[in-house]
């Protein structure tokens, strides 16, 4: 007989309540700080590493800013959660305008027996996606856009329930060398959105996507592989689900079709 499909399923739901009530950051530029020279390279060492982080474009949510898209506070919400989530200490601060309300996002680093906050702006251009987390407002080394130092109220957000994560594996056969269609539309958030799968297959790379499905060919049959799934919510947390499938090869297939497999 050949052998069958097996496929099991593993759901690990990450139920956390997050909520956001921040120390107020003391927004000043580093030069007029009174940080020691060595305190001012460790924040520049950090400045480097956390747009690093920002920059990484498996976690932009691919919203738009504007109508029909994200306000400037959801954006912040997303972005403050993600860092959060990466291990950072933020806090997401607001401004009132004549025309808006604007918000973003402070991060505190220790700097050596102090610290400092670093200012990010989370919006994407209008009219454009967010690919990533944002970037830092700098207009030259150490030195912020003074537009971000200034801010009217420290956001307190209401607790967060985080996403739960569910695989649905493809109806008939994996086999080798064919593409399979993996879904995860059974996943949900219950006080949000879900902006991000993330998928595993094997050991291949992480491959984010923004939409609920994701196709993939294992190349290689008579083998049962791990799959992976990590979905993000609106606000940055996560949680995760797994499966294994055996892979059929492709006499494996023809055998079991046609039913003279031994």
């Amino acid at each position: 007989m050949a052998k069958r499909l097996l496929i099991g399923m593993t759901v690990v739901c990450l139920l956390s309540l997050v909520g956001f009530a921040q120390e107020a950051p003391t927004a000043v530029q580093p030069g007029s700080a009174g940080f020691t020279s060595a305190q001012l390279t460790v924040l520049q060492e950090a400045i480097t590493r956390l747009q690093a982080a920002l920059n990484n474009g498996n976690y932009g949510s691919m919203k738009q800013l504007g109508v029909g898209g994200w306000t400037s506070a959801k954006f912040a919400a997303y972005t403050a959660g993600s860092l959060e989530r990466l291990g950072h200490t933020v806090s997401i601060v607001s401004q009132q305008t004549a025309t808006e309300t604007k918000s973003w996002v402070m991060v505190r680093v220790d700097v050596g027996g102090a610290f400092a906050w670093i200012p990010v702006e989370p919006l994407p251009n209008v009219a454009s996606y967010q690919a990533d987390l944002g970037d830092i407002p700098l207009v030259s080394t150490l030195v912020y856009d003074s537009s971000y130092l200034t801010y009217d109220t420290v956001v307190e957000l209401p607790d967060n329930i985080a996403p739960q994560a569910v695989i649905r594996v493809p109806p008939l056969d994996v086999v080798e060398g064919k593409s399979s269609a993996w879904f995860a539309n059974a996943s949900i958030d219950p006080d949000g959105e879900i902006v991000l799968y993330s998928w595993t297959f094997g050991i291949d790379v992480q491959r984010a996507t923004h939409t609920i499905s994701q196709w993939y060919n294992f190349q290689t049959g008579g083998l049962e592989y791990p799959v992976a799934l990590t979905v993000t919510d609106s606000r940055g947390a996560q949680a995760s689900a797994t499966a294994s499938v055996y892979v059929l090869t492709l006499a494996e297939d023809e055998a079991k079709k046609c039913g003279c497999g031994g």
